[in-house]
């Protein structure tokens, strides 16, 4: 028998309203009220359920599914501070949009975590916050962060809590108990802005830039500069470049405006003792402690050289140039001809870069100093700072020039060693 028309209307009519009644018989049970008459208080139109009764940033349903008076909405809110519940005034809100968007493209409360994290974060780099952790590895960084390839990879994340973390915990703390229940429904709800107070972001002290490898990338941070080098030397020059890398930290931060100098940063974290090194002094060969450290130097010129954020503000070549020391593949690029080396000695001859960017510049250092093992120094900064470099060729019978990121550099040696 076909079914006429009407009929099909009839099962089809019925089938909505089924529809309509579990949904909401459903959300019910999740503890969610739908009222549709203006007599009903704020008090309860605010309310999501027992188990969220308190919720401070549930500020109403879509306006289909409920009828109150605006303005009485508006009256309000104006009385109090809904998401504080303080009445002070925010140096710092989430925008309600922004909370939607992050809830709606976030499976589990950890992925809505950190997008929340690193919108503030990046509220704290446009403010220019001074007070990032600049070594977040604290002298564990050796291969935290590794080269892959053409990009990086952070193996190790970072688990300690920073104050952004403990913060973000209370603010969030309703979210992650009632994260599926907000999932399910969210679609349905309107939110306040949460908002963190001037007080609040002066008690945030040291706050980590980044804990992983998708907080890097949500920042924007890419591989700008490379350096690669296969490292055989004496023990004691292998030694002392490792050391200085973990003294430094591995992973450091160099901060707008910043000058960072590598004698201070080697020498004013030392974790660890150096070792005594061939040195020629004059005409004499001798023992010195701590000697072959200008391989840091070398490592962190050839490391930076083409990220355009680091201005060079102090350098200076060896006077004989060692190919076997200084020759290393940069970019990409394996590079045998004089000119990339620079020079330490103890704080009269130093190698100092300075941030020019808005925003923070990460440089990692990995060695572990066995024989034959990669020396890599590496920075992640915005993609528009990569550079680039070429070799000119030589000016007299000692003198070298480079192209580097447009600009002529010029490097003399009074020999040239293997």
């Amino acid at each position: 028998m076909k079914a006429t028309p009407l009929l099909m209307s009839i099962v089809i009519l019925l089938l909505l309203v089924w529809a309509w009644f579990f949904s909401v018989t459903e959300a019910q049970y999740y503890g969610y009220n739908w009222y549709s008459s203006q007599s009903q208080s704020l008090e309860h139109i605010y309310r999501v359920n027992d188990a969220l009764n308190n919720i401070p940033f549930v500020a109403q349903h879509v306006q289909p599914l409920i009828s109150f008076n605006q303005s009485d909405l508006l009256q309000h809110a104006a009385s109090q501070d809904i998401s504080t519940g303080t009445g002070i005034a925010a140096f710092f809100a989430f925008p309600h949009d922004s909370i939607v968007r992050f809830l709606n493209e976030s499976i589990t409360f950890d992925a809505f975590y950190q997008k929340m994290r690193i919108s503030f974060v990046q509220f704290l780099m446009d403010k220019r916050y001074t007070s990032f952790n600049t070594q977040p590895y604290a002298h564990e960084g050796n291969n935290a962060i590794i080269l892959n390839s053409w990009d990086f990879n952070i193996v190790k994340n970072i688990a300690k809590k920073d104050n952004l973390d403990v913060l973000l915990e209370q603010k969030l703390s309703l979210f992650q108990s009632g994260f599926d229940q907000l999932k399910k429904f969210g679609t349905y709800l309107d939110f306040t802005d949460i908002n963190i107070t001037s007080q609040e972001y002066q008690n945030l002290w040291t706050v980590f830039l980044f804990k992983n490898q998708q907080d890097l990338s949500d920042l924007w941070y890419t591989l700008v500069s490379r350096r690669s080098r296969i490292n055989n030397d004496p023990e004691y020059r292998r030694y002392n470049i490792k050391t200085a890398f973990n003294n430094i930290g591995n992973v450091r931060l160099i901060m707008p405006n910043e000058i960072f100098s590598v004698t201070h940063e080697y020498s004013a974290y030392e974790s660890a003792p150096f070792m005594r090194g061939y040195a020629t002094i004059g005409a004499t060969i001798q023992l010195v402690y701590g000697w072959w450290i200008c391989g840091v130097a070398t490592a962190f010129y050839q490391g930076v050289l083409t990220n355009m954020a680091l201005a060079i503000h102090k350098m200076r070549a060896h006077s004989i140039y060692y190919k076997s020391f200084y020759n290393a593949t940069i970019d990409g690029t394996f590079v045998s001809d004089p000119w990339l080396d620079a020079t330490l000695y103890m704080k009269i001859v130093d190698f100092k870069v300075q941030n020019i960017r808005e925003y923070p510049v990460v440089i990692v250092l990995n060695f572990d100093w066995t024989p034959w093992g990669n020396e890599d120094a590496f920075t992640l900064s915005r993609s528009q700072d990569k550079g680039s470099f070429s070799y000119i060729g030589k000016t007299s019978s000692h003198c070298y020039q480079r192209k580097v990121n447009g600009e002529l550099r010029t490097s003399c040696y009074n020999k040239i060693q293997k």
